[in-house]
């Protein structure tokens, strides 16, 4: 992120430690843990600067708020309320995946277990609720915070039925590319356009929020695209997970799928990814992935998106300065290396 977001990203996280906070020493270390996930503490409960994600849903609520001629100071609780609920699918994802770490550290199951782990996650999303009740004491109009309290459990809604798909077509190596579109539309997308959303309907903007809303999910599919980019060529110390992880966790990811249908090496391809005695060597596999040339593919459909999401805001026709601030935004999603 650009220094000029940084009024923004201070924001948010100013908001973010108010509501992460509890008077009541007996269940402070269930908020401590939580502090921990949001990189604020170390794993012995220790004042950090850990890295603490790319805050993209709470910039696009606050964004779009003020593109869309609102003070995007009012948004801060919907704002807060978002990231709150996309962490909280994150610790739930990791015990769900068993993974053991998350941008580069130890995660919440893993360190306290996993019944602690989910009740972390439950909380932080009864928290995220809550916390729109506090557009009424920023003078947004009742209506608007219950339209957006229902966008947000709807949103919720959604992201675990993507969930569920993901782990539903774990392996199924006869999905197709429309399954999985429909899969991460719920899984990633949801909740990033959901975040475009909630900041047109905050600034009052409620005509263009189809356009916002588009953006939004358009951007969603290209994130996820990248992920799984990502997910098999990234590297461990700038993603914060081990290389090649989808791959060892037989994710149906776009470069897999496309592959089984395009590559010449599609039968051998298919039988290592059915394999469960594989280990950890993916060599062959990212082998045929390469010769099939299916990182370019998926970077191509990724672009594509990004597209889409440019035309759908320039339809919006945002306001300066937050406008930029968005196109940025879509492009740094197809350049991302973390």
């Amino acid at each position: 992120m650009t220094s000029d977001l940084r009024s923004y990203l201070d924001a948010i996280d100013t908001e973010l430690r108010c509501i992460i906070s509890s008077s009541r020493e007996a269940v402070a270390p269930l908020y401590h843990m939580m502090a921990y996930h949001l990189g604020w503490l170390d794993q012995h409960l220790r004042p950090v600067d850990a890295y603490r994600g790319k805050r993209l849903r709470p910039l696009l609520c606050l964004l779009t708020c003020q593109a869309a001629g609102g003070d995007w100071h009012t948004a801060l609780p919907a704002a807060a309320a978002l990231e709150l609920v996309h962490n909280f699918s994150l610790i739930h994802d990791d015990i769900e995946d068993k993974s053991t770490t998350r941008r580069g550290r130890r995660t919440v199951w893993s360190l306290w277990g996993l019944a602690q782990g989910v009740n972390v996650g439950d909380a932080m999303l009864v928290i995220a609720r809550g916390t729109l009740a506090r557009l009424l004491e920023l003078g947004v109009p009742p209506a608007r915070v219950i339209a957006a309290t229902k966008a947000l459990d709807r949103t919720c809604l959604r992201l675990c039925e993507g969930q569920y798909l993901d782990m539903a077509y774990e392996s199924r190596l006869d999905l197709s590319e429309e399954a999985y579109i429909e899969m991460i539309s719920a899984k990633t997308a949801a909740l990033i356009a959901t975040s475009a959303e909630l900041g047109a309907l905050l600034a009052g903007a409620l005509d263009k929020l189809d356009q916002y809303r588009e953006y939004g999910h358009c951007m969603g599919l290209a994130f996820q695209m990248i992920d799984d980019i990502l997910g098999i060529w990234g590297k461990a110390e700038t993603t914060g997970k081990p290389t090649s992880s989808d791959i060892l966790e037989r994710k149906m990811t776009l470069p897999i799928i496309y592959a089984l249908r395009e590559s010449d090496q599609r039968s051998a391809l298919a039988t290592l990814y059915a394999r469960e005695d594989q280990g950890h060597d993916v060599g062959p596999i990212v082998e045929i992935l390469d010769l099939a040339q299916a990182r370019g593919y998926v970077r191509r459909r990724a672009e594509e998106q990004q597209g889409a999401a440019l035309k759908a805001l320039e339809a919006a026709r945002p306001w300066p300065p937050a406008a930029q601030h968005l196109r940025d935004l879509a492009s740094s999603v197809v350049t991302r290396r973390s």
